[in-house]
């Protein structure tokens, strides 16, 4: 094991744990480790080196991001739907959930990065409730669980999101180290 191997190995363990932070955020730090890694992975073979990762390893993380951002999207319709929430709702979750993010993130600016999460919350449980209202056979009292269980979900979504990416920032440090 050289130096070079080792500070890469720290790079590599410090600037993927804040990206886990990121993902915790609602931002796309699953897509900045596998961006550390390709990084990485360029370095390792410049000058005729060795790679750090094998390509299906690469193809793995890949997909395990893919897995993690499909599980945090669907978890806020599911729970919609666990909270009473129908199709337009559990739809409603998921599109303002992104739309939250997005606007979280502008309007929330005020609290650094927590915006982005407060938003992506705010807006699942009110793109259910303006899901739920759409129908217009429930009092706007009833749907207050779907709009919560929506939230809640999106939250479940996050934390599933985040042990992707703990899982893939695993494998890219230990990759880098045993090289």
């Amino acid at each position: 094991m050289t130096m070079e191997t080792i500070v890469v190995t720290l790079l590599l363990a410090v600037l993927g744990g804040g990206c886990l932070l990121l993902t915790l955020l609602t931002l796309p730090g699953n897509w900045l480790i596998l961006l550390l890694a390709g990084v990485a992975q360029v370095w390792s073979m410049s000058g005729g080196g060795t790679p750090l990762y094998s390509g299906w390893t690469l193809v793995a993380l890949f997909m395990l991001a893919i897995l993690g951002e499909v599980a945090e999207t669907g978890m806020s319709a599911a729970g919609a739907r666990a909270g009473g929430a129908r199709g337009r709702g559990a739809w409603g979750a998921v599109l303002g959930s992104f739309a939250g993010a997005l606007l979280g993130t502008v309007l929330l600016a005020f609290v650094p990065l927590a915006g982005t999460l407060a938003g992506a919350l705010i807006g699942a449980a009110l793109g259910a409730f303006i899901g739920e209202m759409t129908y217009g056979d429930r009092s706007a009292g009833s749907l207050v669980l779907p709009a919560a269980a929506a939230a809640a979900g999106r939250m479940a979504g996050i934390v599933v999101k985040l042990a992707f990416g703990i899982a893939i920032w695993v494998v890219v440090v230990v990759g880098a180290l045993w090289s």
